[in-house]
C-alpha cells in the first residue's frame, strides 16, 4: 500500500470536518476548503485486498446473517432509520428527538406552572393555584432527590429515636442534627424549598405575612398547630400596651404524608409551628416570597400569659380556641433555633 505524505495538521481538520466514517461509504472528495493532497490514497491492491477480507467475513448461513441483524435491530436502541448506513460511528439521527418518550421531570412541571400561576402580588386566580396544587400534589421523593431520606424516615422506630438523640435537661430530645433546609428556586413571584427535619425538631410559632402558602409533607409525620388573627373593632389602650393579639385556633393533629394543605394570607392557619414526630420533609411553596424591603419579613411568636384581655371577640368565635400571642422583638427566632443549608439533590430549575 502506498500513501501520499500528509499535513497531521489537515488530517486533524479533516476528522472535524468529516467525523468518523462508515466502511460502506469512505470518502470519495475532500472536504470543502482542504486539498484533494490531503487525502490518504489507497493503491489498487490494497483495495482488492480489502475486498477478499470482506467476502472472507461474510457469514455462509446468510439466512441466519439476516435473523441475527434483524434481531440487532429490534434489540438495538440507537437503530437508524431504513435506508441509513448502518456503522458503529454514525452518529445519533436527529429524528430520534421527535419520537423520544422522555418526560419532563414533575418538579419542573410544577416550577412551569407556579412561573405563570403566580406573580409579585400572589396567585392570579383561585382556579390557578388549584392546577399548582394538583402538581404538587404529585410530588414524591424521589422526584426532588430524597428517596433514600424516605427510606429512612419508613424505617424509623423509638429505638432509633433512642439512639439518635439524647435527652435534654428540659426532658425534650435534643439531636445533633440540625433542620435543613433545601433551596430550589426563588423568584420575585414565588419560592420553593425543603424543609428536612429530624425527629422531635420544632420549627417555632411563625407567620407569612401577605403571604398564600403552599406545604406538603414528601414523607414522615409532624404534629401542626396553626391560628388565625382574630380582628378586634376599636381595640382598647390597655390591649396595645400588652402588644399581644388574639389568635383562633385553625389546626391542631398530627398530618402525614402525601398530604397538601394551602394557607392564605388572612385564613387557613398563617401563623403556624410543626413538630417531627418522625424524620420528615415539608414542601413549601411561597407567593410570593418572604422580602422584607416589600413588608413581609418572617415574625416568631409566643403565646402570651395574658388571660382574658378586656376586649369583646367576634359572637361567631369559640373562646376555648382563642390564645393570645405576643411577637418576639425584631423579627428573630427563639434562642436554640438554627436552620442549616442543605444540600438539593434534584433536577435543577432554571430561571
Amino acid at each position: 500500500m502506498t500513501w501520499r505524505r500528509v499535513d497531521p495538521y489537515m488530517a486533524l481538520g479533516r476528522a472535524r470536518v468529516l467525523g468518523p466514517t462508515c466502511r460502506q461509504h469512505p470518502p470519495t472528495s475532500s472536504p470543502s476548503g482542504l486539498p484533494s493532497s490531503s487525502l490518504p490514497v489507497a493503491s489498487s491492491a490494497w483495495r482488492r485486498a480489502a475486498a477478499d477480507g470482506d467476502r472472507a467475513r461474510r457469514p455462509r448461513n446468510l439466512a441466519a446473517a439476516g435473523s441475527a441483524q434483524r434481531s440487532h435491530r429490534r434489540d438495538t436502541p440507537n437503530s437508524l432509520p431504513r435506508g441509513q448506513p448502518r456503522c458503529r460511528w454514525n452518529p445519533p439521527h436527529p429524528s430520534w428527538a421527535s419520537t423520544s418518550k422522555c418526560k419532563m421531570p414533575k418538579i419542573k412541571n410544577l416550577s412551569n406552572a407556579c412561573k405563570v400561576s403566580f406573580s409579585p402580588d400572589g396567585p392570579i386566580s383561585e382556579e390557578a393555584l388549584e392546577r399548582v396544587r394538583a402538581l404538587l400534589d404529585e410530588i414524591r421523593p424521589i422526584d426532588v432527590g430524597l428517596d433514600n431520606e424516605a427510606q429512612i424516615a419508613r424505617n424509623w422506630n423509638s429505638s432509633t429515636r433512642q439512639a439518635n438523640g439524647r435527652r435534654g435537661r428540659n426532658g425534650a430530645n435534643q439531636f445533633t442534627s440540625p433542620i435543613k433546609y433545601l433551596h430550589i428556586h426563588e423568584s420575585e413571584s414565588f419560592s420553593m424549598g425543603i424543609f428536612c427535619m429530624p425527629p422531635s425538631s420544632v420549627i417555632p410559632l411563625h407567620n407569612h405575612p401577605g403571604m398564600t402558602v403552599l406545604s406538603k409533607l414528601l414523607y414522615g409525620t409532624l404534629h401542626a398547630e396553626s391560628y388565625d388573627w382574630i380582628d378586634i373593632v376599636d381595640p382598647p389602650d390597655q390591649l396595645q400596651e400588652l402588644s399581644v393579639r388574639p389568635a383562633r385556633l385553625v389546626r391542631d393533629r398530627e398530618m402525614s404524608a402525601p398530604e397538601t394543605t394551602i394557607l392564605y394570607p388572612n385564613r387557613g392557619g398563617n401563623i403556624h409551628t410543626f413538630r417531627a414526630i418522625t424524620p420528615c420533609a415539608l414542601f413549601d411553596v411561597l407567593s410570593p416570597p418572604y422580602s422584607a424591603d416589600n413588608g413581609r419579613d418572617c415574625s416568631y411568636f409566643r403565646k402570651s400569659s395574658v388571660r382574658e384581655p378586656p376586649v369583646v371577640l367576634p359572637s361567631e368565635i369559640n373562646s376555648a380556641e382563642v390564645v393570645w400571642l405576643d411577637e418576639l422583638e425584631d423579627h428573630q427566632p427563639p434562642e436554640g433555633f438554627v436552620v442549616a443549608r442543605g444540600l438539593y439533590k434534584g433536577p435543577v430549575i432554571r430561571r
